[in-house]
C-alpha cells in the first residue's frame, strides 16, 4: 500500500480505538469489561475505515458524526465475533483466550447482545430510518451466514458457490453496508450508493478468501492462532475445496475423507497441508482474492483520484497477498 494511503488507514484506525474504548467503558460494569476485552485485543479497524473513506469520498465532513457511524460497524462486528466464537467452540481470538472462556459462555453471550445495542444507539442517533433498516438488513444476513456455516461444518462435500454464499453474508454483507450507508446518509446519487456497495461487497469476498488461506499457509505468531485452526473448528474452506476440485479422485477422495474428520493428528494435518499444495488451493484461491479485489476497485471507477478513493482502492489491492 503507497505510504500515503497507509498512513490514513492507520490514523483511522487509532481515531477508531480511542472512540471505541470512549463508548464502551461508559457501562463501568462486566459487559462494558467484556467488551474492553475484544477491543484490547486488537484488530484491523476495516470496517469503520471503510465507512470513513466512503464518507469523505462523498464529501462529508470528518468529526463527530462520521466517526458514530464508523463505530456501528466495528461494535456489530466486536458483537459477532463475541458470538461466533462461542457457536465454533473456539478456543482464542487474535492471540488471547476466547471471551467465553475467559469470562463464561453467558456472560459472553450478553456481552454480544450490549454490543449489538450500542450499534443501535449509534444509528438511531442518525434519525435516519434508511440507515436502521440497512442495520437491521446486516444483523439479518450475519445471523443466517452462521447458521448456514454451522449446518456446513466438517461438509467435505461443499462446493466453491455453498462456500461464497456462506462468506457474502458472514463478512462482505457487513463491508457492503460499512461501505453503502455514507451515501444513504449523505443523500448521494443511486450510482454512487450502488457502486460503493458493489465495492464493499468484493472486498469483503477478496479479505475472507485471503483470510481463509492463511489458515493453510500463514504465520501463526502473526496470525495470533495456529494453522489448520478453522479446519479443526468444522469450517471447509476455499483453498481445500478448489485443491479437492482438482485433484485425482483416489487423492480427492482421500482429502475428504481427512477434512470429514473431528479431530486430526499431526501427521494427518500434515497430509491436509501437503493435498491442499498437490492440488493447487492455495495460488488458486489466492487468485480468485485478487479477482475479486480487482471487481472491486472496478466498482471505484465512477469516482475520480483523490485521498479517499486512493485509499479504498489500496486497501483492496494490498489484501490478496497479506500475510496477516
Amino acid at each position: 500500500m503507497p505510504k500515503e494511503a497507509l498512513e490514513k488507514v492507520r490514523l483511522l484506525a487509532g481515531s477508531v480505538d480511542k472512540a471505541m474504548e470512549a463508548v464502551l467503558s461508559e457501562d463501568r460494569d462486566l459487559l462494558g469489561e467484556i467488551a474492553l476485552y475484544g477491543l484490547y485485543g486488537g484488530g484491523k479497524r476495516l470496517r469503520p475505515a471503510v465507512f470513513a473513506l466512503s464518507w469523505e469520498l462523498l464529501g462529508g465532513e470528518p468529526g463527530e458524526e462520521a466517526m458514530r457511524g464508523a463505530l456501528v460497524f466495528e461494535v456489530v462486528h466486536m458483537a459477532s465475533l463475541i458470538h461466533d466464537d462461542i457457536v465454533d467452540g473456539a478456543d482464542t481470538r487474535r492471540g488471547k483466550r476466547a471471551a467465553h472462556l475467559q469470562f463464561g459462555i453467558p456472560e459472553a453471550v450478553l456481552a454480544g447482545d450490549y454490543l449489538v445495542s450500542k450499534a443501535a444507539m449509534l444509528c438511531l442517533k442518525f434519525g435516519s430510518l434508511k440507515f436502521i433498516s440497512l442495520l437491521t438488513e446486516v444483523l439479518r444476513e450475519l445471523s443466517y451466514g452462521e447458521l448456514y456455516q454451522l449446518k456446513a461444518r466438517w461438509d467435505a462435500g461443499l462446493g466453491r458457490e455453498g462456500y461464497l454464499a456462506i462468506i457474502r453474508r458472514k463478512t462482505a454483507a457487513l463491508l457492503a453496508a460499512a461501505a453503502e450507508s455514507p451515501a444513504l446518509l449523505l443523500e448521494a446519487a443511486p450510482g454512487e450508493r450502488e457502486a460503493l456497495r458493489l465495492f464493499g461487497e468484493r472486498y469483503g469476498m477478496s479479505f475472507q478468501i485471503a483470510d481463509d488461506v492463511l489458515d493453510y499457509a500463514g504465520d501463526p505468531g502473526a496470525l495470533g492462532k495456529p494453522v489448520l485452526k478453522d479446519l479443526d473448528e468444522g469450517r471447509i474452506t476455499l483453498p481445500l475445496i478448489l485443491a479437492r476440485d482438482s485433484l485425482p479422485p483416489a487423492r480427492a477422495a482421500r482429502l475428504a475423507a481427512l477434512a470429514s474428520l473431528p479431530e486430526r493428528d499431526s501427521g494427518e494435518k500434515a497430509e491436509v497441508l501437503e493435498l491442499v499444495r498437490e492440488g493447487g488451493g492455495l495460488e488458486k484461491a489466492r487468485a480468485e482474492a485478487a479477482a475479486w479485489a480487482a471487481e472491486s476497485v472496478k466498482a471505484l471507477d465512477l469516482f475520480p483520484g483523490g485521498p479517499a478513493a486512493d485509499a479504498l482502492r489500496e486497501l483492496a489491492l494490498q489484501n490478496a497477498g497479506r500475510d496477516r
